[in-house]
């Protein structure tokens, strides 16, 4: 048998959906040191392991036809950020990857139809966002700084893709739904 470093504790945050990227460490430089053994000793057992082109870890969906309770909040949230930052005119990735945001200050609910789409997933004051940013903390695609701050990370590459394609205003030549990256986590 192989002995690889970490396995219990990558395996346990990885089956509960998370994403382990730089800031999670020693776990991420084990996976990025040992990529191939730690796959293949996950592939038996049916969990196949990707390492995302933005440098971070995460196990395929089991059944990518089931949606998680959570990505819709998840989803609408994220999209509301990166519409946000659109209609400002802010260079998206810069925007979203490079500071720290305020729940306080977050856009979510400036608009109605930002709102409106929060009322769409039950979502109805800042303390909904806060339960979104824990949800999101979980999986690997925030890092809670304080009681109202907090930072977007790497993995949360995996719904922004898409959230910039949904923000991008009609184009008559948009991309084919069938060529969109799938969000789900």
């Amino acid at each position: 048998m192989i002995d690889l470093p970490q396995l219990g504790d990558i395996f346990d945050r990885l089956k509960r959906g998370a994403h382990l990227g730089p800031e999670d460490e020693p776990f991420y430089s084990n996976l990025v040191a040992r990529y191939d053994d730690y796959a293949a000793y996950f592939a038996p057992l049916g969990l196949r392991l990707i390492r995302h082109p933005r440098e971070f870890f995460y196990f395929d969906p089991e059944n990518s036809e089931s949606v998680p309770d959570t990505l819709p909040r998840i989803a609408i949230f994220s999209y509301i950020m990166v519409d946000f930052a659109a209609n400002q005119g802010q260079p998206l990735e810069e925007y979203i990857f490079s500071k720290n945001f305020l729940i306080s200050s977050l856009p979510h609910f400036s608009f109605d139809r930002y709102a409106a789409l929060l009322r769409q997933v039950d979502i109805h004051d800042a303390k909904g966002l806060e339960s979104i940013l824990q949800q999101m903390k979980r999986i690997g695609w925030v890092h809670i700084l304080g009681p109202d701050e907090f930072r977007f990370l790497r993995p949360f590459h995996r719904v922004f893709a898409r959230c910039i394609e949904l923000a991008q205003p009609h184009a008559p030549n948009a991309t084919a739904a069938g060529d969109s990256p799938n969000p789900a986590p």
